[in-house]
């Protein structure tokens, strides 16, 4: 059965019931995924890289800061749908924000100015908070979980992240909120998860 969701737009039941439990990432959220995959790619490959270089470094050096201009330049769309932080200029207020923390920037500092505009700065509209980040420090998502579950509580719901230029993954903040207590790997390349004829032949040993 489906719905009407605008011109063109069908909703299916399964996709109402996964809005509803909070599940369903929204098309602009991988839209982003996917370009902010395409930058890394990007930023590491040889042409990007100084001559001679390791392609693997440039996550680590300075390559991916310099080309951070392009990225966001090639995310101005996003302000359509979302808020868009870091940004040079002042967003336009929306229920979803989006923090992007890639390249050097400091996973701290990200999640940081994530709970600061979410409390302070958008929090009459705010309602749910992406992470999207190339790291995931369990330390620091411990020092600020009180903060996040006060947010929580008010309604605003923090969604975390973590992409690589091969796939990406959410990361819950319980391991029982993850289906099967596993993190669901989305890879790039298709649709299946690297190593799922292993882990299904794992659960029938341990059956």
């Amino acid at each position: 059965m489906t719905f009407d969701r605008g011109f063109e737009e069908n909703w299916t039941v399964g996709e109402i019931l996964s809005a509803m439990a909070g599940t369903e990432h929204p098309g602009y959220i991988k839209k982003i995924i996917l370009q902010l995959q395409q930058w890394m790619e990007e930023s590491m490959s040889p042409e990007g890289a100084d001559q001679g270089g390791d392609p693997l470094s440039a996550l680590f050096d300075s390559v991916m800061e310099m080309d951070g201009e392009k990225l966001f330049t090639r995310l101005e769309w996003v302000d359509e749908y979302a808020d868009l932080l870091p940004n040079l200029k002042k967003p336009s207020g929306h229920e979803d924000v989006i923090v992007l923390n890639v390249g050097p920037t400091d996973f701290e500092d990200s999640l940081r100015m994530a709970i600061d505009y979410a409390s302070l700065f958008n929090r009459k509209l705010c309602r749910r908070v992406w992470m999207i980040s190339d790291t995931f420090i369990i330390s620091d998502i411990y020092r600020y979980l009180s903060h996040i579950k006060a947010l929580g509580a008010q309604g605003i719901v923090f969604r975390f992240l973590q992409v690589t230029p091969w796939g990406w993954a959410e990361i819950p903040l319980a391991a029982d909120s993850a289906p099967g207590n596993r993190i669901v790997w989305n890879n790039r390349k298709d649709g299946a998860a690297p190593g799922e004829d292993d882990r299904k032949r794992d659960d029938r040993l341990t059956r």
